[in-house]
């Protein structure tokens, strides 16, 4: 662990599934919004970072859907509210509360990686250990990252294209500016599209796309006429 009071707080932030969601990849797939996939995505993403010594936090929005959050996740997870804003002044406020109540330092990851593993979360800790100034990024395949990690708030939140495909080139290139050192963990494909959804090996979101598919197919061909 850093050496500084606290435990490393790994934080999830996430859209209520209550409140929808990943619009586009359900247009990809041709159906509303689904509570139970995206409930799927944000309890495997738990699992999957449970790292012993670590804390674990979900960061919520609305602000008003708390408590739908509270209601199915582990009762060790602790539940805060998103600030308003745009995600990268959700991102910053969200890590620097966590920082202000004493964290050692905060993991920040989205709630749609569920094949994420305590391996990925550890090796970000290892880094703020052996280089505690550092900032830490999880590469994605759309060029962004999925994952940010620091001891101190790092100033590397404005002036990026949310959303676009050079969002880890442009913090890399913040970070530089302020001659911060960046340590990048392997690359990672979050679920955004039908296909990153197919290849998901985690238990709840594989089985919610068994279920969609046969689903789909039994739409596609009907029911047999021998």
């Amino acid at each position: 662990m850093v050496d500084v009071p606290g435990p490393v707080v790994v934080a999830i932030l996430t859209r209520a599934p209550s409140r929808g969601g990943k619009s586009r990849l359900f247009a990809a797939l041709d159906r509303s919004p689904d509570e139970a996939l995206l409930s799927s995505l944000l309890l495997d993403t738990l699992d999957g970072v449970e790292l012993p010594g670590a804390t674990r936090v979900v960061v919520v929005e609305p602000a008003d859907a708390c408590e739908d959050v509270r209601a199915i996740i582990p009762a060790n997870v602790r539940v805060v509210a998103q600030s308003v804003g745009g995600l990268g002044d959700r991102m910053r406020a969200a890590m620097a509360h966590l920082l202000g109540e004493g964290a050692a330092g905060v993991v920040l990851i989205g709630s749609d990686l569920p094949d994420i593993t305590p391996a990925v979360i550890a090796e970000a800790v290892a880094y703020l250990t052996d280089d505690p100034e550092s900032l830490v990024l999880g590469p994605s395949a759309d060029g962004g990252y999925y994952l940010i990690a620091a001891t101190r708030l790092p100033d590397v939140f404005e002036g990026i294209d949310w959303g676009g495909p050079h969002v880890l080139e442009q913090t890399r290139a913040i970070a530089d500016s302020r001659r911060l050192r960046v340590h990048l963990l392997a690359a990672m494909r979050d679920v955004d599209t039908p296909d990153d959804l197919r290849s998901v090996v985690a238990p709840r979101t594989q089985t919610w796309w068994r279920r969609f598919s046969r689903a789909t197919a039994s739409r596609t061909t009907g029911p047999s006429t021998s």
